[in-house]
């Protein structure tokens, strides 16, 4: 942690892809819901290895979270 806020990884190490997997999350989660497995492999268009990759380095760079009911944002700064 620094300054009192949670470190997250730089978005621009992300790959294009993993950015449609945050953009589905993120969709999910600002109306307050979080996003399942099920519910990505139905958004997003690739093969589910692919999927559990992009969402380990989203979760391992902190911009998402994963939880009992799925996966939700990390901390960020745009209001929702």
């Amino acid at each position: 942690m620094k300054d009192g806020k949670e470190e997250r990884g730089d978005v621009q190490e992300l790959s294009d892809f993993e950015l449609v997997v945050y953009e589905a999350v993120a969709e999910i989660d600002k109306g307050g819901g979080a996003a399942d497995i099920d519910t990505l492999k139905n958004l997003v268009d690739r093969p589910e290895e692919d999927l559990w990759a992009a969402l380990s380095h989203l979760i391992s760079a902190n911009h998402l979270h994963s939880t009992p009911r799925g996966f939700t944002l990390g901390p960020h700064d745009w209001a929702p």
